[in-house]
Formats: C-alpha cells, structure tokens, sequence
C-alpha cells in the first residue's frame, strides 16, 4: 500500500511538470512572438540584438538571442503588426515587417541573416499570411477586430461575438445536443464551455454562459481554443471563449457605428400576406406589428494628454510611448408588440350568468371582471363550476353554462442597455507593463411570463467588471503575469403592486379551464447577486529550447439570492 502511493505521488509530480511545459505558451489575454537566429549555411547565431515595436505605440523590447541562438517575446498584445529587427557583427541588419501576433498563440520566426555590415538592412515583409500552430495539439481559430465587426453573426442573438465560434471547425450548433451558448465545441453539451473577457471569468454560475456583455465594436480579438489546452484553462473541457478588448495607440481614432430595422423597413412574409397583414396603417387592424431594433455607439481611442505648467504658461504634453486611452458607449434596445396566441375570457353574456350564481365570492368575481372584461364573440361555453368562483363546494344550482369567447391581446415586449468600457495602458519601461479595464452595463428587461400585459413588469440588470494586470519581465529568461479581477452582476424580478379592495394583497388566480393565470408572475420575487474575485499568477521560465510555466487561479464567488414563489 505504501508502495503505491508513492508510486502515485510521483506520476502526479510527472504530470504537473508536463502540463507545466505544455501551458507554457498558453496566454490568455496575449501572443509570443519567438524564432532561432541562423546563418545563411543554417549555423546559429548567438548574442544577436532583437528588437520587437509594436507600431502603433511604438513600444519596443530587445533581447540578445541564446547560445543556441534563440529568443523569445512573451506577453504581447494582440490586434495591431510588429516588426522585428536583429542585429548582429559580420552580419546584414534584418527588419521583419507586419509580424502579426494572434491570441493565445506563439508567432514561430526563421530569420536568416546576411554577411555583410551593420550599416546594411535587408526588409522582410512577414505579413499576410494565418498562424498555424504547429508545437501544440490544441486547436485554435481567432479573429481580428475587424472580422469581429463586419461578420453578421456577431449580430444575430443574444450569443454577439461568441457566435463567430459557430463557423470554427469541429463545432455545431446545440441542436439536439444540450442548451448553451457557443455551440456544441466538439461533440460536448454547451454548457461545458468557459468564457472569459480579458483574462477574467465571465461565467454566469446559475444558468452557465457568459454573464457580461461586450460589444462586437470593442473587440481587438475573439479566439476559440479546444482540444487538450492547457491547464490555464481548467474551468471547463468545453470549448474556451476568449474575448479581449482593444487598447489605445499613440494616434488618436474613432469610430461611430449603428444599425436598426423596424416595421416600416422590413418586409412581409408570405404566411403574414396570406393572413391579410398589410404594411398601410389605414388598411386596418392586420397593420405589420411593431418590431423596432437599434444599436449604436461610438468608441475612441489615443495617447492621454497631462497638463504642464512652465514659463511660458500652462501646457498640454502626452505620455508619448507610455500611457493610452480607449473608451467606448453602445445603446442596444429593441421592442415588439406581437398578438398572443388567443385568451379565453366570458363575453358579457356569460359575465351575467356568472353574476347570478349563489354563493359568489364578490371579491374574486370582482377581480375577474375587471381585468377580463374584453366583450368577444362567444365561440363556446364552459360550466360555471369549473372557475371555482363560490365559497362552498359547488352546488348542483351552479353547473350551468355561460359564454365564453376568444381575443388576441398585443404582448409588448422590449430590452433596453447602455453599455461602457474604459481600457488604459500604462509602459512604465520595458519590463513592466501595466493594464486596466473596467466594463459598465445597465440594462432592463421585461417579465412578460404573465398571461395578461398588464402584470408585465420591468427587470432591471447590472454588470460590472474591474480587472488589472501586471505584467514583468524579472529578466529575459523570468516573466511573470499577476491579474486582480472583481465581477458584479445584479437581477431583480419585482412583483407589481396591485391593490384591490377586500384584499390584503393580490393573489395569482389559476383558472385552468380558460388557460389564464391571473395575476404577476408566479415565481416572482426573485433577486440575486453575484459577486465574483478572482487573483491569478502566472510564472514563465524559459531555459534554453524549453518553457515552463506555472501558476495559480484563486475565486470566490459571494452570491446572496432571494425566491419568493407566490
């Protein structure tokens, strides 16, 4: 026995250090950049200078290339090209151009240089082509910025950006498979996949799928990654939704954006034509029902200026290469006005032959009078008994007929947001990095699960998201990346105050026979919050040809909820 549990321990110890190296790439919120320096006969070329920009901010990091003539870029962000230039004696300067960095994904380079001089450059253009990650067996798409906008999926739903998984190989939809978001990564249920937005968890712990929204206009890029990822990804063995928002530059850009449709701009379909709906107001009732959608915001972005005071009077000076700025605002709603399948109420002849019955409540009668007194034809008949409307068991004297009819009352319903994000970047040198973000949503649905509109009522939802991470290089062999993230999320389903004389308070009133449950929501109150901390280190020691990585992931999820079944 003491045998196998040592044997046990050390396989457990062989297994946390493979899955160390095989994370050892794994970013979540960034890309690596890395390649061996050779000669023109393939020889390496140890003690090289390699200099990586990021153009846009024009932020740089250098190395000295490794005996075995290595080196290797971590922690980069991702959405905007690299160049890369090396420099060696006896050598050509070479510049590598439109290095593209993808999410979570290592950009391998071969870079081969020329004798000759320093003095001499010879430009590479690395760009135009997709990253295939050829050292790991996970499998992984991304998606820019700009596909994250124009593609419609992400446009279609309440999935947004998550959707563009759906056109990623080896994922379906969830038909047939299991309710979700994201789709069916694999062959799994939906709701096996893991969600995260700038490195944070974005998990809804009650229902599962992502909790915070995001904008498709506020992506710098999405990344689907299943198949035996690494252990950074522990959460779930569904498919890993990677989402991370844009950062500024040192030019200043903006952007506006919106789309709506609504009754007046869409079309008829033909079953609408065939049941006499028409598109002109004045032809009647079948006018095309209210179905209004609009989103739209702006979002911009650049260097933050500083004022400076001196000699010559106030000044404004920028952080140039060292702090920026993105912030964004979307308005999403959209709101409908559709007939419900049919209610069946009494017509104003069966009211009567409800009022004559003995032992009546008065105050139920009343209760129902007043909130199903719509008048329709009569379409058929029902036994007054079935209401349960008298105080006794009924008696023979009360199974008797009265009238009942059919109408088509409109069911609004609406969704409302305003939504925000504010990023910042902070180059405090060239080993320390420093980054923000902090999203803000407020939103407000409608519970129609009444069966009249009159009980519908407002939700009002809340969502914020506060991250920060640290990124240092302790040298160029030693990186580490520390993230402190926290996550709020509120819902609240009110029941509406309703009085009624006779009544200490409005009851729900089930009549089965018409199909009706009058009164609010039966399973309302109902709130709950959720508050979500999260720490997380990650540790990366490059030691030759080989990366290790290690780290820990720390939550505590504080959930308070209040149910009320009425």
């Amino acid at each position: 026995m003491q045998s196998s549990r040592h044997i046990a321990r050390i396989l457990s110890a062989v297994l946390f250090i493979a899955a160390c190296v095989l994370s050892a790439h794994a970013q979540i919120t960034t890309g690596t950049v890395r390649g061996t320096v050779t000669d023109q006969n393939g020889a390496v070329v140890p003690g090289a200078k390699v200099t990586l920009t990021k153009k846009s901010t024009n932020i740089s990091s250098t190395q000295v290339t490794s005996a075995s003539g290595t080196f290797e870029f971590t922690n980069l962000l991702t959405g905007d090209d690299y160049s890369v230039s090396i420099e060696a004696s006896n050598f050509k300067s070479l510049l590598l151009t439109d290095v593209k960095v993808n999410l979570n994904q290592a950009t391998d380079l071969s870079p081969q240089l020329e004798t000759g001089t320093v003095t001499e450059t010879v430009t590479v253009t690395a760009g135009g082509t997709e990253l295939v990650d050829t050292t790991t067996s996970s499998l992984s798409k991304s998606f820019s910025s700009r596909q994250v906008s124009e593609l419609g999926q992400t446009g279609a739903g309440n999935s947004g950006v998550n959707n563009l998984a759906l056109i990623a190989a080896n994922v379906t939809s969830s038909g047939g498979v299991g309710v979700g978001t994201g789709g069916s990564v694999g062959g799994q249920r939906p709701r096996n996949n893991n969600f995260m937005i700038d490195g944070v968890d974005n998990n809804d712990k009650g229902v599962t799928g992502p909790q915070s929204y995001i904008s498709p206009e506020e992506v710098a890029e999405f990344s689907l990654v299943q198949n035996q990822f690494s252990g950074e990804f522990a959460r779930s063995n569904g498919g890993q939704f990677i989402t991370v928002t844009k950062s500024g530059t040192n030019d200043f850009h903006g952007a506006f954006h919106t789309a709506f449709r609504n009754r007046h701009l869409n079309a008829l379909d033909n079953l609408q034509k065939l049941a006499g709906v028409t598109r002109n107001r004045a032809d009647g009732d079948l006018y095309n029902p209210r179905y209004d959608y609009f989103r739209g915001g702006y979002n911009l972005s650049g260097p933050v200026f500083f004022p400076r005071f001196g000699e010559g009077g106030p000044a404004l000076w920028k952080l140039r290469d060292k702090l920026f700025f993105f912030t964004s605002y979307e308005r999403l709603q959209n709101g409908s006005a559709v007939g419900s399948p049919g209610i069946v109420v009494p017509t104003a002849t069966g009211f009567t032959t409800l009022a004559g019955l003995p032992g009546l409540s008065a105050v139920n009668f009343a209760v129902l009078k007043q909130f199903l007194s719509f008048n329709p034809a009569k379409t058929g008949t029902l036994e007054a008994c079935t209401l349960n409307m008298v105080h006794d068991n009924c008696p023979k004297a009360n199974i008797i007929p009265f009238d009942i009819g059919t109408v088509n009352i409109p069911s609004p319903n609406f969704f409302k947001q305003n939504h925000a994000v504010i990023n910042l970047d902070y180059n405090q040198s060239q080993d320390t990095t420093h980054h923000w973000r902090f999203l803000l949503t407020n939103g407000a649905d409608i519970d129609n699960a009444a069966s009249l509109p009159v009980f519908f009522t407002p939700i009002p939802l809340k969502q914020r998201l506060f991250s920060y991470t640290l990124n240092h290089n302790f040298s160029q062999s030693l990186i580490n990346e520390t993230r402190i993230a926290f996550r709020r999320s509120s819902y609240n389903y009110p029941v509406p105050e309703f009085n009624f004389p006779g009544l200490d308070a409005f009851p729900n009133f089930e009549l089965d026979d018409l199909g009706i449950s009058l009164g609010p929501d039966g399973n309302a109150p109902q709130s709950g919050i959720e508050n979500n901390y999260q720490i997380v280190d990650n540790v990366t020691w490059i030691r030759g040809n080989h990366s290790f990585k290690f780290g820990g992931d720390f939550r505590k999820v504080i959930s308070p909820q209040v149910f009320i079944q009425r």
